[in-house]
């Protein structure tokens, strides 16, 4: 199932091209390219913490629609070696405009249609597709027509700035306000992406978006599936664990590592926008959690192995066979030292949650220990970034996904330690997925 869906996902991918434009700063692109002679050209541009990857499922429904499409990434993101800075983006995009042609339609999502509307301030667009654009001081906008997305459940300030923005482009800005839809979901919902290569003057109807995701579903699940069977599990000895002791040592360190953050962020020479915050929490808490436990580490080389093969899979299988589709998965120049320092830092407190909570019986109890824990590192990094380190609030707009993250991997890591048995192992593998997701993912400055 696994290749079959692997080769029906690359049979339904437009043509396309890499390289890198040649411009400064220097900015790493996907090229595609229809099969007919193209309706016109369309430069897309993603948003804070994406990628071109993100952008490839909107990309391949306008090149079914008929346009050929270029899909950069914004310095900072992606395979770019710059550090990212507001300016220097639209640097970027201004310049991409000037090689391709400035009659290129734009398409933007979230930071990347709020940099389209600065740039358009001060030059003229032909045609805009702006999604979710952010609040953007701004008194007129020069571009012939342009479509506002308001999606149904977007942020409360970036919603409330889609009437304004129509009111100053009036009469060449409509708005669409998709329902049951928030904030990206205009950039992978069949639907949506076919409105919008419709009013591009496309062929909306030759899009096969739904059938890419549907590939890429059951790529994903075969995947695991195939991961599972790869490593059978064993039965696990009953260890009794008191969960409230438990809990309450996460509210103490947890408590304890926001206010020591407050003077120092020990991580912050990874330069990781708002992102170094967390690499530190997750590094200050894990250490003052682990001191609490005082277990001496077992190693077993083959069980270390094992693990590492693990996390091996995930990154190869899961990451740039399937995920590629939607993330960035490969590690750039600018990102390869940062890879070892982050899997580093988030060992202690994957050790310890391997020590306690994976221990807890029975199974539904763990998974709700799981979650409760996962729910306060949430709490306690908002806390953080909105009371003490309030330059650092990029981090409310990633923190629930991080969280998700988190709860896949443990228990993506619940099948290591059945078939090991050993926590140590299992936080490796962890860590190193971890560290691998985080160093491609995270934005650099």
């Amino acid at each position: 199932m696994f290749i079959l869906a692997w080769m029906q996902s690359f049979a339904l991918e437009p043509r396309r091209e890499t390289g890198i434009f040649q411009i400064d700063p220097l900015t790493p692109y996907i090229h595609y390219l229809p099969d007919m002679a193209p309706r016109g050209r369309v430069l897309v541009v993603h948003g804070l913490g994406a990628s071109k990857e993100f952008m490839r499922t909107i990309s391949a429904a306008l090149t079914d629609g008929g346009f050929e499409a270029y899909d950069i990434d914004l310095p900072g993101h992606g395979d770019s070696t710059k550090g990212f800075s507001g300016p220097l983006a639209q640097q970027a995009i201004g310049n991409v405009l000037k090689t391709i042609g400035t009659d290129t339609i734009v398409v933007g999502h979230s930071l990347g249609s709020g940099l389209v509307v600065d740039l358009a301030a001060d030059e003229y667009l032909p045609t805009l597709v702006l999604i979710s654009p952010p609040p953007t001081p701004l008194a007129e906008i020069q571009a012939g027509r342009v479509l506002v997305v308001s999606p149904q459940f977007e942020v409360p300030r970036i919603k409330a700035f889609a009437p304004i923005l129509v009111d100053i482009g009036y009469p060449r800005v409509k708005l669409w306000e998709p329902a049951w839809a928030a904030h990206s979901s205009p950039v992978f919902t069949p639907a949506h992406l076919r409105y919008i290569v419709e009013w591009l003057g496309g062929n909306g109807r030759s899009t096969r978006t739904l059938a890419r995701l549907i590939w890429i579903i059951v790529m994903c699940v075969s995947g695991v599936a195939l991961g599972i069977g790869l490593m059978p599990g064993q039965r696990l000895k009953a260890i009794p664990i008191p969960i409230p002791p438990e809990l309450v040592r996460y509210v103490a360190s947890f408590g304890l590592t926001i206010l020591l953050l407050k003077v120092i962020v020990p991580l912050s020479w990874l330069r990781l926008f708002g992102t170094d915050y967390l690499i530190s929490f997750l590094f200050l808490g894990g250490v003052l959690l682990s001191v609490q436990k005082r277990e001496v580490p077992h190693f077993n080389a083959l069980n270390l192995l094992k693990a590492t093969a693990a996390a091996v899979f995930v990154i190869v299988v899961l990451g740039f066979i399937v995920g590629t589709h939607v993330l960035h998965i490969a590690l750039s120049n600018g990102r390869w030292w940062r890879f070892p320092f982050i899997a580093a830092a988030g060992l202690p407190l994957l050790w310890f949650d391997e020590l306690t909570v994976r221990r807890i019986h029975p199974q539904w109890k763990a998974i709700a220990v799981t979650v409760v824990t996962r729910a306060l590192l949430w709490a306690f990094l908002m806390t953080g970034v909105l009371l003490l380190n309030r330059a650092d609030a990029f981090l409310v707009l990633i923190a629930h996904l991080i969280v998700l993250f988190w709860i896949l991997l443990w228990f993506a890591a619940g099948i290591v330690y059945r078939h090991t048995q050993d926590p140590l192992a299992t936080a490796i593998f962890a860590a190193i997925v971890q560290g691998w997701a985080f160093a491609a993912w995270f934005v650099t400055i």
